[in-house]
C-alpha cells in the first residue's frame, strides 16, 4: 500500500506530502514499532518522499528539513501525546558523494534522535567542496608562465581555469599558526582525498634569518637562498611562514618586498612577538637561547618544484598543480576536489540528540562540524579529514557529546570541546574515545592539538595520537581523565611542547592522566626540551599515573607547580633527564600576579570548591608561587649512564616540602623489562622483586592503549593500520651479577668521620667515647684524652660527636682552645672551637692540615653561621680540582658538625639487623659502577632507601647515603 502511495505523492505539495508522510509515519509508528527510515541519495530526487529506499530524497539539507518542518514536529507532539512517538528516525546515507552547496545546518529541535548514517555500510563522502572532473586540467601552454616554473616542473604542472568551472569563491590568505585558533582556510586541493599544499621552500624543514636590520621588532631580515630569490620579486602574493622568536609560536604572515639583491625580506605585518637571527641546524638543535629566527617561503608559482604542491594565480583566477597520484598526472578515476564551504555540518543549541555514523566528511574550509552549546550528539565510525581549523569544534557548555571510533586527519586539530559547569563543578560527560588522529596539523602547529579540552569532567580514552608538529592532548579546567591513549611522534616540528600538556593556572584541579603510553617526543628544533607530559608555568594538581613512557627527550617535567603527584610509572631511555622540575615561581620570571588574578576570579573560596579541592583553597596563606607539595615515588627508571632521572633547575630545591622524591627504582639494565623494542614493558628480574615489595601495579601493555573497537567508516577498516600486539619473544636470562665493582674508592676525609681509619688519633680505643681537650680555662683537669662517660653512656656515635661542643662550652668556649670527639668504634671524630674551619689534604698540595675558612667568615659570616659554614665544602673542593683523592671537610667548630665534598657515594650504616655484613660506613662501589652514583646525586641519595630496606626497614636502624660532590645527604626513615 505504501509503495503506491510513494509513486504518486511526488506531485503534490509540500504542506500535502508532509500529510502523506505523517500519515504513512502515524501507520508505521503504531503497528510496526517506534523507528523511522529516511534515505537519501545523490541520484534521488527531493520532490521523492524518501520513506523507501527506491524512493530517496536527493539533498542532505532537504531531509533535515523534512524532520525539523513545523507540521512534522507538531504532529510528532501530537503522536507524544497519543504515546505513538518514534525512538529514532534513521537518516540512512546511500553511496556517493554528498557535495554541499550549502552548510548542512541543524537549527531547530527534533523530537526523539535522529541517527544519520551510511546506509549498510556503504561508501558515503559529505564534502563542503566541489568535483573538477580531471578533463578540465591541462598542461601549461603559456610561456611566462612556464619560464616562472621551476625547470623540473614545467612538464609536470598542470593548470585549470576556475573561472570555466564556475568558481569564484577562492578565498583570502590570512595568517595562520600561534593566536589564530579559528583559521578559516583559502580554496585548497585535494586529489583522492589526499590534500595538497600551497608551493613552498625549502620542501623540507626551514632557512635561517642571517640578520635584522632594524632591530627584532622590523620587518626586515636577511637570509641565504643561494640565489634562487630573483624568481621571487616576480610573485604576486608571496607568503612566509616560520618560527620568527620563539620556537613555540608559528605564523604565517604576507610579503610586502623582496630585495633578491640585498637578500632581504619584508614583512607586511608585524610578528606576534618580533623576528630574531636564527640558528636552527637539523643535525644538532640548539638550546633555549638560539631558538627561532628560521622561516620558509610559501604561496609562490616559482617555487612550484615537486608533487603534491599548487599554486593559486588569484588575479587570473588559475589553479596550478603537481599531481600526487602514482603517475603525477590526473586520469579519468582520480577524484579531483576543492574546498568551497567554511563549515560542514551545523549544530545550533536547540538542536540535539543527533548520532552521525559511519561516513566521511570533508573539504570544510573551517570546521568539519561546529557546535554550539551541543547536547547528546555522538559521533562513531566517521572519518573527518581536510579541514582548515578542527574537525570538530563545540563551543559553549557541550553536554553529553561524544566522539567514537572515529578517524581523523588532515587537519588542523581534531576535536575542540568544553562543557559541564564550573560553579557546581558539574561534569560535561563528554567522552572522546577510541579515535585515530594522525596527522593533524598539517597547516600551522601549536593551535592544532588532537584535543583540546576544557570545563569539567572531559574523557579522553582509548585514543590513537601520533606525528603532530605540537601537542597531542591540551587541557583546562578540572576532573578531566585522559588515560589509556597512545601518544607518539608530538613536538616533531617546535620546541617548548608536551605531547600532552597544559599550564599557568592553580585553580585547574582533579585531573588524572593514567595509564598511557607516551613515546618519541623529541626535539628536532632550537629552543627549550620537549616532554611527554608537561606541565607549564606553575601549572598545579595533576595526577600522573601507571603510564609508559619512553624514547622521549624528557618524560615529564614540574614546570614550578604546586600538588602534582608522579607515581607508578615506566619512564625508559630519556635522552635529556626523566623528569625535570623547577622553581620558576620563586623569581622574577614567575607568573605569580597573573595566577594570584586568576584565582581570584574563579570559585576557590566557595564551600564546594574547598571540600573538593582543600589544597587550593588554603594556597594564599602559604607561599603560593613556590613549588610546594609535589610528590614523586613509586616509578621505575632505566636510562642510559649520564642520563639523570630528576634535573633541578634552580637552586635550593631539593627540599622535602617541594619535592617528595622517594621509594623510586633504577633497572640497571633493559633486561629488566620484557622488551622494550617491542614496547613491552613488562618487569623482569631485579625489578619484579622491588614491583612486589612496593606494590607496584604491571606496566599497561601497548594492547591495552589506544582504539579497542574497529575504527572509521565500514568502508575504510580493510585498510586501517594494524592493533599493536604483545611481543612472543622471549627475552635473555636475567644477569643477576651486573658489572664487578669498582676496587678503587675515593679517599676518605681528612677528618675521620667513620668512612675511614683515624690516623690523626690511631691510639683512641675501639670502644667508648673520647675527649682529647688542649685547654680547658675552667676545668684544667679535663685537659688531655680521657674518655668521656656521659657520651660513652649514649651509646651512639652522634650521641659522642655532639659531646664536643658541650665540652667546649664547659670550659669556657676559649677562642685559643678546642676539644675532639672521637666515637672509639667507627674512629669518627669533630672538633668544636669557635669559628669555621676547613679540614683537608690540601688545595694545592698534598700538606694535609686545619685551617679557619677565613674568606667564609669574612664575606659570609661563616663563623657565626652554621649553614653558611657547612656550604663550602663542595665548592671549594671544585674550586681545588675535585681529585678523588683530596676531599675537604667544613667544621662550624661551635656545634661540631661538619660536611665533606668530595668524590663518590658513601652509605652509613650503623646497624643492619637483617644483614649483618652491612655496617659502617662505606663507599658504594656496586652503585658507582652500575648505577653512577658518584654522579647522579639523585640515585646516590635514593640508595639510602635502598640498603635501609636490604637492613629490614627498621625504624631505630636508620641509614644514611651522602653525595659527597654537592655535600648532600640523606638519612632513611
Amino acid at each position: 500500500m505504501y509503495f503506491s502511495v510513494f509513486q504518486r505523492v511526488s506531485s503534490l505539495s509540500f504542506c500535502q506530502q508532509l500529510s502523506v508522510i505523517w500519515f504513512v509515519l502515524w501507520s508505521q509508528w503504531g503497528t510496526e514499532g517506534a523507528v523511522v527510515h529516511l534515505y537519501v541519495s545523490p541520484s534521488g530526487s527531493d520532490s521523492n518522499t524518501g520513506l523507501q529506499s527506491s524512493t530517496p530524497v536527493k539533498s542532505l539539507q532537504h531531509a533535515v528539513d523534512l524532520l525539523q518542518s513545523k507540521d512534522i514536529q507538531g504532529n510528532m507532539y501530537r503522536c507524544a501525546v497519543f504515546f505513538f512517538c518514534p525512538q529514532a528516525i534513521f537518516v540512512e546515507l546511500m553511496q556517493g558523494y554528498y557535495d554541499l552547496t550549502s552548510t548542512l545546518t541543524f537549527a531547530h529541535a527534533i523530537n526523539g534522535t535522529a541517527v544519520f548514517r551510511a546506509f549498510q555500510g556503504q561508501e558515503v563522502h559529505l564534502t563542503g567542496g566541489r568535483h573538477i572532473p580531471s578533463d578540465h586540467f591541462k598542461h601549461v601552454t603559456d610561456t611566462k608562465i612556464q619560464q616562472r616554473l621551476p625547470e623540473v616542473a614545467r612538464t609536470k604542472v598542470l593548470e585549470l581555469d576556475l573561472t570555466a568551472v564556475g568558481i569564484a569563491n577562492l578565498g583570502s590568505l590570512t595568517p595562520y599558526g600561534f593566536g589564530h585558533s579559528a583559521w578559516t582556510a583559502p580554496l585548497e586541493l585535494f586529489i583522492n582525498g589526499k590534500p595538497l599544499r600551497l608551493a613552498q621552500w625549502p620542501n623540507e624543514k626551514f632557512i635561517n634569518i642571517l640578520s635584522v636590520p632594524d632591530g627584532e621588532k622590523g620587518r626586515r631580515f636577511t637570509y641565504n637562498a643561494g640565489g634562487r630569490d630573483v624568481a621571487w620579486t616576480q610573485e604576486t602574493e608571496p607568503w612566509v611562514y616560520g618560527w620568527w622568536y620563539w620556537s613555540w609560536a608559528d605564523e604565517s604572515l604576507p610579503v610586502a618586498h623582496v630585495d633578491a639583491h640585498n637578500h632581504t625580506i619584508t614583512l607586511a605585518q608585524d610578528s606576534q612577538f618580533g623576528v630574531r637571527v636564527g640558528h636552527y641546524d637539523p643535525i644538532a638543535p640548539t638550546g633555549y637561547s638560539q631558538q627561532g629566527g628560521y622561516f620558509q617561503v610559501i604561496n609562490m608559482l616559482s617555487e612550484l618544484d615537486e608533487p603534491g604542491e599548487y599554486y593559486i594565480d588569484r588575479t587570473n583566477k588559475k589553479l596550478y598543480l603537481w599531481p600526487n597520484t602514482p603517475l603525477q598526472t590526473l586520469t579519468s578515476s582520480d577524484i579531483v576536489y576543492v574546498s568551497i564551504l567554511s563549515r560542514c555540518i551545523r549544530i545550533e543549541s536547540v538542536a540535539q540528540k543527533l548520532n552521525f555514523e559511519d561516513f566521511t566528511v570533508e573539504n570544510c574550509r573551517q570546521h568539519g562540524v561546529s557546535i554550539a552549546n551541543g547536547h547528546d550528539i555522538t559521533f562513531k565510525n566517521m572519518e573527518i579529514k581536510n579541514t582548515g581549523s578542527y574537525a570538530i569544534n563545540c563551543e559553549g557548555d557541550c553536554r553529553r557529546v561524544s566522539v567514537l571510533a572515529s578517524e581523523i586527519h588532515d587537519t588542523c586539530g581534531g576535536v575542540l570541546i568544553k562543557g559541564g559547569d564550573p560553579k557546581t563543578l558539574t561534569s560535561s560527560e563528554v567522552l572522546l574515545q577510541d579515535n585515530h588522529v594522525w596527522d593533524f596539523s598539517r597547516k600551522g602547529a601549536v593551535p592544532c592539538k588532537a584535543f583540546e579540552i576544557g570545563g569539567v569532567h572531559v574523557t579522553v580514552s582509548h585514543n590513537y595520537i601520533h606525528h603532530a608538529q605540537y601537542t597531542g592532548i591540551w587541557w583546562t579546567g578540572n576532573d578531566h581523565v585522559i588515560e589509556y591513549n597512545h601518544v607518539h611522534h608530538m613536538c616533531w616540528n617546535s620546541s617548548d611542547c608536551g605531547a600532552i600538556h597544559s599550564g599557568r593556572d592553580w585553580t585547574w584541579r582533579g585531573n588524572i592522566i593514567r595509564k598511557n603510553h607516551i613515546h618519541h617526543t623529541l626535539r628536532y628544533f632550537p629552543g627549550a626540551d620537549v616532554r611527554g607530559i608537561m606541565l607549564d608555568d606553575e601549572y598545579s594538581s595533576v595526577l600522573i599515573e601507571g603510564n609508559v613512557f619512553y624514547d622521549n627527550e624528557v618524560h615529564a617535567n614540574i614546570g614550578g607547580g604546586r600538588d602534582n603527584i608522579i607515581r607508578q610509572n615506566v619512564m625508559y631511555n630519556a635522552t635529556k633527564n626523566s623528569i625535570q622540575v623547577d622553581g620558576r615561581g620563586l623569581g622574577s620570571g614567575g607568573h605569580g600576579v597573573y595566577l594570584t588574578q586568576k584565582l581570584q576570579e574563579s570559585l576557590f573560596n566557595t564551600t564546594l570548591w574547598k571540600t573538593r579541592y582543600p589544597e587550593l583553597a588554603a594556597i594564599l596563606q602559604k607561599h603560593p608561587t613556590a613549588p610546594e607539595g609535589n610528590q614523586i615515588y613509586d616509578n621505575i627508571f632505566y636510562n642510559r649512564l649520564g642520563i639523570e632521572r630528576i634535573q633541578y633547575s634552580g637552586s635550593n630545591l631539593e627540599r622535602k616540602d617541594y619535592f617528595d622524591v622517594h621509594n623510586n627504582f633504577r633497572a640497571y639494565s633493559p633486561g629488566n623489562f620484557w622488551s622494550p623494542k617491542d614496547a613491552d614493558f613488562r618487569l623482569r628480574c631485579n625489578a619484579v622483586q622491588w614491583a612486589d615489595e612496593e606494590q607496584f601495579p604491571s606496566p599497561v601493555s601497548v594492547e591495552d592503549v589506544g582504539p579497542q573497537v574497529p575504527t572509521g567508516p565500514n568502508y575504510l577498516r580493510a585498510h586501517r593500520h594494524p592493533a599493536s600486539a604483545r611481543t612472543t619473544a622471549v627475552p635473555v636470562a636475567c644477569d643477576s651479577s651486573t658489572v664487578a665493582p669498582a676496587t678503587t674508592a675515593p679517599r676518605g676525609s681528612y677528618m675521620p668521620d667513620g668512612s675511614s681509619p683515624n690516623t690523626l688519633y690511631p691510639n683512641i680505643p675501639k670502644e667508648g667515647c673520647w675527649f682529647v681537650v688542649d685547654h680547658c680555662p675552667k676545668a684544667p683537669a679535663a685537659e688531655g684524652t680521657h674518655k668521656d662517660d656521659i657520651g660513652t653512656q649514649a651509646g651512639t656515635e652522634e650521641g659522642c660527636l655532639a659531646r664536643a661542643a658541650q665540652q667546649w662550652r664547659y670550659c669556657g668556649s676559649s677562642p685559643t682552645g678546642q676539644v675532639v670527639a672521637v666515637y672509639g668504634p667507627t674512629g669518627a671524630m669533630t672538633v668544636a672551637g669557635d669559628g669555621c674551619f676547613f679540614a683537608e689534604y690540601g688545595c694545592q698540595t698534598q700538606n694535609p692540615g686545619f685551617h679557619r675558612d677565613t674568606w667564609a667568615e669574612q664575606h659570609e659570616n661563616a663563623s657565626h653561621d652554621e649553614a653558611a659554614c657547612l656550604a663550602r665544602a663542595a665548592p671549594q673542593w671544585a674550586y681545588c680540582g675535585s681529585h678523588a683523592d683530596r676531599p675537604i671537610t667544613s667544621i662550624y667548630r661551635p656545634t661540631g658538625h661538619f660536611r665533606t665534598g668530595g668524590a663518590g657515594c658513601w652509605i652509613k650504616i650503623l646497624s643492619c639487623p637483617a644483614d649483618h655484613t652491612l655496617q659502617g660506613y662505606f663507599y658504594d662501589a656496586w652503585g658507582a659502577t652500575n648505577l653512577a652514583t658518584d654522579h647522579d646525586r639523585n640515585e646516590c641519595l635514593e640508595r639510602a632507601d635502598r640498603f635501609w630496606k636490604q637492613c629490614g626497614s627498621h625504624d631505630n636502624a636508620p641509614v644514611t647515603a651522602f653525595y659527597r660532590p654537592s655535600g648532600a645527604s640523606r638519612t632513611v626513615p
